[in-house]
């Protein structure tokens, strides 16, 4: 029986675009301080890289558009990861999250920077809406998504096997797949402005189902899973 919901947290719980939109604006502003333009038009050329480009080298292209020293990229990079974003938690999520709470442990598994996915979870205001938190960094590097610890963890706080969980994401290659290896099923949400939309799975590691926003999931689980009373909740 489903006693357990995980859920990732960038492109799942919101749009991670709203944060890279966030430390994009922060840092235009400090190379407007630097003399190299305006902001505004910086913010634009910055996004259009990220989305349209390579998002890992996103400010070493920009260097070379705007013509700023390439030796500043590590410190913008600095800038972007240690910026407080200036993001929130869609209703529907809140909302999603309030109703499922009433009949299962909710949890959340995330990756990135430790710091940073604990600014985003504050600017977010999330934890509370859940029972258990895992931040993968918190665990080291090599912990990071695929790996079946940080599924397997939030489960143990949980107090819910695996088996009796499943983990909610977006992208296949990490979400899917340390779901898969952690003996959990898996969800996958595919927002139309999702990052990882569109990005193949692995036909072993395949989600029970798909879904475009998180509210069909509360469909999803009344069509496929039997729905436990509240005292099923794990202590």
């Amino acid at each position: 029986m489903l006693r357990a919901i995980l859920f990732d947290l960038d492109d799942t719980l919101y749009c991670e675009g709203d944060f890279y939109r966030s430390g994009f604006a922060v840092v235009s502003c400090e190379l407007q301080r630097r003399s190299f333009g305006r902001a505004e038009p910086i913010r634009r050329l910055l996004e259009h890289l990220h989305f349209h480009g390579d998002r890992e080298r996103v400010f070493n292209d920009a260097a070379e558009r705007i013509g700023f020293p390439a030796e500043w990229v590590p410190e913008l990079v600095l800038l972007f990861h240690r910026h407080t974003p200036a993001i929130s938690l869609p209703v529907e999520s809140a909302d999603v999250l309030k109703r499922l709470r009433h009949s299962y442990r909710l949890g959340i598994v995330t990756d990135g920077h430790g710091d940073v996915q604990r600014r985003k979870l504050s600017a977010l205001g999330v934890v509370p809406l859940v029972d258990a938190v895992v931040v993968t960094d918190d665990l080291g590097r090599e912990y990071w998504k695929p790996h079946p610890l940080p599924f397997q963890r939030c489960c143990e706080r949980l107090s819910v096997d695996p088996s009796q969980a499943i983990y909610v994401g977006d992208n296949p290659d990490r979400d899917m797949a340390g779901a898969c290896r952690a003996g959990m099923s898996a969800v996958r949400i595919r927002r139309p402005d999702g990052y990882f939309r569109d990005h193949p799975v692995n036909d072993q590691e395949m989600p029970c189902c798909e879904i475009r926003r998180l509210a069909d999931l509360e469909i999803e689980l009344s069509r496929h899973s039997p729905r436990p009373g509240h005292g099923t909740k794990a202590a």
